[in-house]
């Protein structure tokens, strides 16, 4: 696939959205980093908002990108099956931690292989959470490569954000979570041709 192109799709797409998808970010990026600062439960809370919140993420960007009604509220949603949420979330956060411990390199390949549980889950909300993990780790097969390069490319993005006050960040984020929900529309695609 050419990732170059699907970038410049994926900001195609996002421009009449990116100031609530920037707010949206926002928001997570708060919400996940702020509570780790406050007290010992702090980071607790921290990791029960993360998992929904990604979902609730993933939703809005399949909103933006099958062009359905995308709005702040979609970050909720990610809280509706909170018990499936919290334990996709829980087995992806131990199989990169113990993949990193393995030399960096398998966790990586753990957390790209299973990148797509959270779209997966949403669309798919009555498999298990073992369907959801296999699922994602089926559809990145053959594609973690490509993925890994797909997110390295916007490394220099968030450094340009990093430059801007820090504020330049939240502007690439929602480029980024759009170009992956796309990549992962391309992922199914390219699994209903096989």
């Amino acid at each position: 696939m050419n990732l170059l192109y699907l970038m410049r799709q994926s900001r195609e797409k996002l421009k009449p959205h990116w100031i609530i998808a920037v707010l949206v970010c926002f928001i997570y990026a708060i919400a996940v980093g702020v509570p780790t600062e406050l007290n010992a439960y702090g980071e607790f809370l921290s990791y029960l908002l993360a998992g929904p919140l990604q979902l609730g993420m993933s939703v809005y960007f399949l909103n933006i990108l099958n062009e359905r009604p995308a709005s702040i509220e979609n970050l909720l949603e990610g809280f509706k099956p909170l018990l499936k949420v919290l334990l996709v979330y829980l087995v992806i956060s131990i199989g990169t931690f113990l993949g990193i411990i393995l030399l960096i390199i398998p966790g990586i390949i753990v957390s790209l292989g299973l990148s797509m549980s959270f779209y997966i889950l949403f669309e798919n909300p009555d498999l298990t959470i073992e369907e959801v993990l296999k699922e994602s780790w089926n559809l990145t097969n053959g594609y973690k490569m490509e993925l890994f390069f797909l997110h390295i490319r916007f490394i220099p993005w968030y450094l340009l954000g990093l430059l801007c006050f820090f504020v330049g960040i939240f502007v690439v984020m929602p480029w980024h979570q759009l170009t992956i929900t796309m990549y992962y529309s391309y992922l199914k695609e390219q699994k209903a041709i096989n």
